[in-house]
């Protein structure tokens, strides 16, 4: 029976994945994976399955996606083309991820979460943009799509699999396509809601999402995501790329010893 308790506390967790979401503009999955899977237990309450707290969190990162996209949509940071090339790729492995989950075990779904979060971290090791790129209009910036389409397509597997990974696209769009970090920001929170909405259709139609949980999650991360956004515009673009770096460190630790064995 699900308690009044662990609603509470996956709605409150909601809030602080949602608010990610908006501000960084990954949707919030790598946030709320481990939010979900780690809080509870914390709290006394029961520990989530991970293919549980997966199709929860690609639940939250759908709706999340919808109301921070729009937001950085009405001003100005979403580019059109780079969208529109990876959105459909990154949707058709985000499907098939989340069919195939169905058949995959707990550990190696917490293994391929820790080796994105590496892949991340190391993505941040990069040169940094400069000036010039962040001054790039939508309109002077160039994209290449045919390393857009695959690198989309790989991510959109992992999105399907564990209800996160779209944190991936922003430092591919900064560090290796050049793109300005609140344009790469805005898109990425396209780029997710088109591949989550065919992750989240997946998850549903094999009957892996619990309805109740994900709701209270969703209700939650959604007024999380307003303020997030509202926070991003009053930041400067190095502090995001900082927070964002810092936040990825801390998740892929925690996951990490859960991984080696070290978790308590």
């Amino acid at each position: 029976m699900i308690s009044l308790t662990l609603i509470a506390t996956l709605a409150a967790l909601g809030v602080v994945g949602g608010f990610f979401a908006g501000l960084l503009g990954f949707g919030g999955g790598v946030m709320m994976f481990p939010l979900l899977y780690y809080i509870p237990p914390l709290l006394g309450l029961s520990r989530l399955d991970a293919k549980i707290v997966a199709a929860v969190v690609i639940s939250q990162v759908f709706f999340s996606t919808i109301i921070g996209g729009m937001a950085h949509l009405r001003r100005r940071r979403v580019h059109r083309r780079l969208v529109l090339g990876a959105g459909p790729a990154s949707a058709i492995g985000s499907f098939a991820g989340a069919v195939l989950s169905e058949r995959v075990s707990e550990d190696l779904l917490l293994t391929l979460f820790g080796i994105i979060t590496v892949l991340v971290m190391g993505m941040m090791f990069l040169p940094a943009p400069d000036q010039a790129q962040e001054n790039l209009s939508r309109e002077q910036l160039g994209i290449s799509l045919l390393p857009l389409v695959v690198c989309s397509l790989a991510a959109g597997i992992v999105v399907g699999l564990l209800g996160a990974g779209n944190f991936v696209f922003v430092p591919l769009l900064i560090y290796v396509l050049k793109v300005p970090t609140r344009i790469a920001i805005g898109s990425s929170l396209f780029i997710a809601m088109m591949n989550t909405a065919s992750g989240f259709l997946g998850k549903l139609v094999t009957g892996q999402i619990p309805l109740l949980l994900a709701s209270s999650v969703v209700i939650g991360a959604a007024l999380g995501a307003l303020v997030g956004e509202k926070l991003h515009g009053k930041l400067p673009a190095q502090a995001l790329r900082k927070i964002y770096a810092l936040m990825v460190a801390l998740i892929a630790a925690r996951v990490w010893m859960t991984i080696l064995g070290f978790d308590t």
